[in-house]
């Protein structure tokens, strides 16, 4: 098995998928050849041409469909600043090397690799078990992958549970080991702030400048701390490791659910500086601005000026309830126009899918306790939970952090990399949770 889920993942990133263009039908044809010589049946479809999406099934018995699913477009890399190619596969000392090893063609390849097996195996599965390789995660719109595969050809991917990307990292804190199950992520708020003005001649100043007001509300809201919405997994999360922890720290960390201590409390936890921006970014909404427009010379003053926001929603919260934060800081003549909206997802512990992840990793790693997490940014599960709200959706591509080396810190990186031991490890260990989730 080592050798074929490495060779898999070499073969699928040497094909370059970037996005834009993204070219996955050059992925999906390949998955579906690999399918054919097992005498697996699949379909590939495309939402336009060479945005193509692979989709294969296993008959089980009635219980509820797992779909196995991952993407096989990946983000852009400069090969100038890599070590090696990043569309070469490479395989040195033990390594893989390549855009898209982590981000995410190795969950592609251990998904396959197991797919592959149960047929192989003959293994008699209680439920139908759904492959899926699809197109467009990386873009964050989704219209060439899953959300376009449930609009346009839903009987192929009806599923009530999926197992994807988000999550699976190796976590030490305090002696402590932890596995993460990804149950949920922020939703998605981004609008435009547009500020209106009288325009003029730029050697004479006046008070209803449009870039003034415009940067006036971007100051406010981009110093402003919403308050806290604590979500069920974030706390499930945090008392997870509090209960392993000394007396003190538990209390650090417990604290920081409290709105009148939390960001002082949060300080004074064990995570590292990452792990405090992330924890204090998912307790709210918040705001980035990110691009802005104004003007067209440098005498002229300008009747408008606009700016680009990417809001992100806490578990919990609606379109609604981050306008009714945003509204009071805005200003004179400065309006919201909503871009993208999606709504936080989370999904619960007490599903029997979340216990096989726990019992299988137990098995594994019986020093080790599996936590739920909820990511900052997104995966393909907010393109499929609006379609389909009652999906549970859960992030688990188990990795084993090395000692001085954290493979997840590469995702979107240069030298994006993936060691063969941790492949085989994930695909061990997936193996496993299919295999007691989907037999008797």
């Amino acid at each position: 098995m080592k050798d074929e889920v490495t060779g898999f993942l070499q073969d699928l990133v040497r094909f370059d998928t970037t996005n834009p263009p993204g070219n996955e039908t050059l992925c999906a044809n390949y998955i579906a050849e690999v399918l054919e010589r097992e005498g697996i049946s699949s379909s590939v479809t495309e939402s336009e041409p060479e945005r193509g999406n692979v989709v294969a099934r296993l008959d089980g018995g009635d219980q509820e469909t797992l779909m196995l699913l991952g993407h096989t477009d990946v983000v852009a890399a400069e090969p100038e600043h890599w070590t090696h190619p990043p569309f070469s596969g490479k395989l040195v000392d033990g390594t893989i090397w390549g855009r898209g090893t982590l981000d995410m063609k190795g969950m592609v390849a251990a998904e396959l690799m197991i797919f592959l097996l149960m047929h192989r195996q003959r293994i008699k599965l209680n439920r139908d078990l759904v492959y899926a390789a699809t197109a467009d995660e990386e873009a964050g719109k989704g219209h060439h992958g899953i959300g376009w595969l449930i609009d346009n050809h839903p009987d192929m991917v009806d599923t009530r549970y999926v197992l994807t990307e988000g999550g699976g990292a190796d976590i030490q804190i305090g002696g402590s080991q932890f596995f993460t199950v990804q149950t949920g992520q922020k939703g998605i708020f981004r609008f435009l702030l547009k500020a209106k003005g009288r325009p003029g001649h730029g050697s004479v100043p006046h008070d209803e400048n449009a870039v003034v007001r415009l940067s006036q509300a971007l100051a406010r809201l981009g110093t402003e701390r919403f308050p806290i919405h604590p979500s069920p997994t974030l706390k499930a999360f945090l008392e997870g490791i509090a209960d392993t922890q000394d007396e003190q720290t538990a209390s650090h960390l417990r604290g920081v659910l409290d709105p009148e201590q939390s960001d002082d409390a949060l300080l004074r936890t064990p995570f590292d500086n990452d792990t405090i921006a992330s924890i204090r970014s998912l307790l709210r909404n918040t705001l980035s601005p990110t691009m802005l427009d104004a003007g067209s010379k440098i005498n002229v003053i300008p009747g408008e000026a606009v700016a680009w926001v990417d809001g992100r929603l806490a578990p919990g919260q609606t379109d609604e309830t981050i306008l009714a934060e945003i509204e009071p800081l805005l200003g004179e003549d400065v309006t919201v126009e909503v871009d993208q909206y999606s709504p936080p997802i989370e999904a619960t512990i007490e599903s029997p899918l979340y216990e096989t992840i726990v019992d299988v990793v137990g098995s594994h790693e019986p020093d080790a306790r599996v936590i739920p997490a909820l990511m900052t940014g997104g995966t393909d599960a907010k393109h499929i939970l609006p379609r389909r709200p009652d999906t549970l959706v859960y992030g688990f591509m188990p990795m084993k952090q090395r000692e001085g080396e954290e493979e997840g810190s590469l995702i979107h990186g240069h030298d994006e990399r993936v060691t063969v031991e941790n492949l085989l490890f994930a695909t061990r260990v997936l193996y496993d949770v299919v295999m007691e989730f989907c037999t008797d």
